[in-house]
């Protein structure tokens, strides 16, 4: 695949056992770029950005600004059914997205403000806005909503639970606004916030958390009454109740919320450098699984105190953990061949973990296979486990 400009989006579709079933280019002169997909049996929508003009198949788009939000759908053949900008004079972009059971479409949009979106005529406050939009299969615009205040917000984390409620979260610099509800935020610099809303888009309950440093919340999932939470944070924070103090690095928090808002339990993962955000997928058992690249001194600590070393015996420098639904944690572990790597996003199908994993260098081994990255990054490892 060659660029027509500037980066352009790639898009492969793969079978159970790795082999590309076909292979999509997308891209203008442009920047244009993919931040996030999800799947299911009928298709994928992917969300991003895209920069002045880009055909995806027989439909153009054209940015009202230097950067939109593009949100695009393609069926299981990889021939694109239809794809959608948001955005006005400023640089507006698409985030997360994820699917409900029944294919209703949940994205995040950031915006600058300025125009007319799904969520009302947004101001432009000299910070930026983020919106949680629903649309339905065809593209349609079921509802739009806006997360705003006088600072920065930004949206990071979307889950959406069987009944269709969706989880939505992030980061934001001074105090929420939803719906001219104000939500105070304990900290400085940024600090972190989740909500949970109806799938009709009602705003239930908003929660946040911060300190001196800057926290953010990086990924959420639903179990069947419960709210999973996972993100970094910095120096100390009370997350409802509970002090976790990250010293002079930056940790992980882990959470549990129930539906109504309340913390079922709240722990971290600690290190002696800074640790990554992370995406979370929900587990067989109800708890969560997320992973990330190691660090020294990496330890698990569960909400009644017990450390659990990250297990290194199969080498590597990527990890995988599965937190049970008590915060207990039931694994933790590299990742063999990981030899220079980092995760970041996760999916599981049935008893499959499939992880998107960068590495560097030209020392890390998949099943006997030297994966060089000449200088460079990028390649996906699916992992059965």
């Amino acid at each position: 695949l060659v660029s027509a400009g500037k980066a352009d989006i790639p898009l492969a579709r793969f079978d159970r056992d790795g082999t590309p079933t076909w292979v999509r280019r997308f891209g203008g002169p442009g920047e244009d770029n993919v931040f996030d997909i999800d799947a299911d049996g009928a298709g994928a929508v992917a969300t991003g950005i895209f920069e002045g003009t880009v055909a995806f198949d027989d439909i153009t788009l054209t940015s009202a600004g230097s950067w939109d939000c593009v949100v695009v759908a393609v069926d299981p053949e990889g021939s694109v059914e239809w794809a959608r900008s948001f955005g006005g004079p400023g640089p507006d972009g698409c985030n997360e997205v994820a699917l409900g059971q029944d294919g209703t479409i949940v994205t995040s949009l950031d915006t600058a403000g300025g125009w007319t979106s799904p969520a009302g005529r947004l101001p432009t406050n000299g910070g930026r806005d983020t919106l949680l939009l629903s649309l339905d299969r065809t593209g349609a615009t079921n509802w739009g909503r806006r997360v705003g205040g006088a600072g920065s917000q930004r949206g990071k984390a979307i889950a959406v639970a069987a009944d269709g409620s969706i989880a939505f979260g992030g980061d934001t610099r001074g105090p929420l606004v939803i719906d001219d509800e104000t939500t105070e935020v304990p900290g400085r610099g940024a600090d972190a916030w989740i909500s949970h809303w109806s799938g009709g888009g009602e705003h239930r309950w908003t929660r946040t958390w911060g300190g001196a440093s800057d926290d953010i919340a990086k990924g959420l999932a639903f179990d069947e009454d419960g709210i999973y939470a996972v993100g970094t944070f910095g120096s100390t924070i009370d997350l409802a109740g509970v002090h976790l103090d990250a010293g002079p690095s930056t940790d992980l928090a882990v959470a549990r919320f129930d539906l109504d808002g309340g913390l079922d339990w709240a722990t971290s993962m600690r290190a002696d450098a800074p640790l990554a955000g992370s995406e979370v997928v929900t587990a067989a058992d109800g708890g969560i699984m997320f992973a990330g690249r190691g660090a020294a001194g990496l330890t698990f600590a569960s909400p009644s105190g017990e450390l659990v070393a990250l297990d290194d015996h199969p080498g590597g420098t990527a990890f995988l953990v599965h937190v049970r639904p008590d915060g207990s944690v039931g694994l933790a572990s590299t990742i063999a061949g990981t030899a220079d790597a980092g995760a970041d996003e996760i999916s599981r199908v049935g008893d499959r973990v499939y992880l998107d994993i960068v590495i560097r260098g030209s020392d890390n081994v998949v099943e006997g296979n030297r994966l060089t990255a000449d200088g460079k990054d990028g390649s996906l490892w699916a992992l059965d486990l």
